[in-house]
């Protein structure tokens, strides 16, 4: 979850100085303009959400989805409780990560379709 949080982090925190370069673009089309942002970022960045969102969503047999980690902590909690309780926790707050992650797609994909089109 720390690192889905760290890479959310810096994703939105690189769209937005990217996107700080595109407003000062002057439309010649150079690297970081609003084309690279456009064709590049923000179509790599949705793939990312969505990509993370499957596997969250996933089975019991995808590493990292919210039924692995229920999984995970249903066998561990005999021998090792501690951990089967941190599992539980991070699995708890998993619609809350899919909330934050669609909330994210939806306004990248209202940068792209305002400012890309």
């Amino acid at each position: 979850m720390t690192r889905t949080m760290i890479v959310g982090g810096l994703l939105a925190g690189g769209l937005l100085l990217g996107s700080g370069v595109a407003l000062a673009d002057d439309g010649g089309g150079t690297p970081g303009g609003t084309d690279t942002v456009c064709t590049q970022r923000i179509p790599k960045a949705l793939d990312r959400i969505d990509t993370m969102l499957t596997r969250i969503d996933g089975g019991a047999s995808t590493k990292g989805s919210t039924a692995w980690l229920k999984a995970r902590a249903d066998r561990v909690r005999t021998t090792h409780p501690a951990l089967a309780d941190l599992l539980d926790q991070r699995a708890a707050a998993r619609p809350a990560k899919v909330q934050e992650l669609q909330t994210l797609r939806s306004q990248l994909q209202d940068v792209q379709r305002k400012d890309c089109a």
